[in-house]
Parts: C-alpha cells; sequence; structure tokens
C-alpha cells in the first residue's frame, strides 16, 4: 500500500482528477451507451451499481500501485467527458497498459487526444514514480478513430492479436500499438 497522493493534471480544456462515485451516473451513461461500448472490452451496462464497481475498481488499481485512472472533465463546466489511464503497469518490464473513452456527445474534439496526450507524457516523466520504457494500446480492428489517435501521439501499429479478448460472448482480435520513451514526438 502506498501513500502518493493521486495526481490531479490540467490540459488547455480538460482537468484530470480522480473517479469519484459523484461520477457514477456519468460513467453508466457512458458504458449504456451502445456505441460507446461497441469498441471497449466491457459488456453493456445494465445497473448504475456497475459503475460504483468500476469506480471501486479504479480505486483498488490506484491504491495497490498496479494502474491509475483519470476521470477527463471539461475544465470550463467541470462535466464528465470520459477516463484515461493505466490499467496496470509492470515493473519488471518498465511497461504499462493504456486505456481511455470517451462519452459519445464528446467524441471529435479532440478530448481524448489532449488527455492521452497529458498522461503518457507524465509517466514517461521524472514525476512518475518508477521507470516506464514502454507504453501499450489494444483497439479493435475496427476502431479507426482509436488506431488514428494513437498514431497521432506517436504509438506505432504493432500487428493484430487474433482472439486476443473475450467479452459478449465472442473472442476478439485486438490491434496491438507501442509508445516507447524515445518514440514520442518532441
Amino acid at each position: 500500500m502506498h501513500t502518493r497522493t493521486f495526481p490531479v493534471f490540467e490540459t488547455q480544456r480538460l482537468r484530470l482528477d480522480q473517479l469519484t462515485k459523484q461520477d457514477r451516473q456519468s460513467i453508466f451513461e457512458v458504458f449504456s451507451d451502445p456505441k460507446v461500448v461497441e469498441h471497449y472490452d466491457v459488456e453493456l451496462f445494465k445497473n448504475i451499481r456497475e459503475a460504483d464497481s468500476l469506480v471501486d475498481y479504479f480505486d483498488s488499481r490506484f491504491t495497490s500501485d498496479n494502474g491509475i485512472r483519470w476521470a477527463i472533465r471539461n475544465k470550463e463546466s467541470g462535466e464528465y467527458i470520459g477516463s484515461c489511464g493505466f490499467t496496470h503497469w509492470n515493473k519488471y518490464d518498465h511497461s504499462a497498459v493504456l486505456g481511455y473513452e470517451i462519452s459519445q456527445r464528446n467524441w471529435g474534439k479532440g478530448f481524448a487526444t489532449e488527455a492521452v496526450r497529458k498522461i503518457t507524457d507524465y509517466l514517461f516523466s521524472s514525476e512518475f514514480h518508477f521507470y516506464i520504457h514502454r507504453i501499450e494500446a489494444l483497439a479493435l480492428p475496427s476502431n479507426i478513430p482509436s488506431g488514428a489517435l494513437l498514431k497521432k501521439l506517436g504509438f506505432k501499429f504493432e500487428g493484430t492479436l487474433r482472439g486476443k479478448c473475450y467479452w459478449n460472448d465472442d473472442f476478439h482480435d485486438m490491434d496491438m500499438y507501442g509508445l516507447l520513451r524515445e518514440d514520442r514526438p518532441k
């Protein structure tokens, strides 16, 4: 267990801070939207308690020092837009796995790019509490916008992992993207 403070960041338009149970309704709305979940490795939320469980899960990842997830908020209005972070990191091979989602009404506005750029910069910085050499991201091959976002941020497409993930009673191929510390756009 650690006693680190949850890192909070601001970008030009966003505030990235800790998810709380006060976000439960907004989280539920995002994960009960079939268009969002279509490209995500979770099943469609049917009950708001699933949002509470997701907040608890992300809290436990931070508390156990296995991952971190930020709420993405509009800096001016405070509106919850989505979340981003690292599902887990591996201290032995100095890598982390990236994930993010944005509410459908905020697609195409560059919010995910802005948030992901900030958190990848943080993981590669000296502020982060151990050295990260590689960040990985998985995306469904059909999720063209996510692949474009990752490439814009310097991630390299490394191939398709056949039958990599299982949800909604089916196996799914996943595209693997990787960003090495030295790949980052300056």
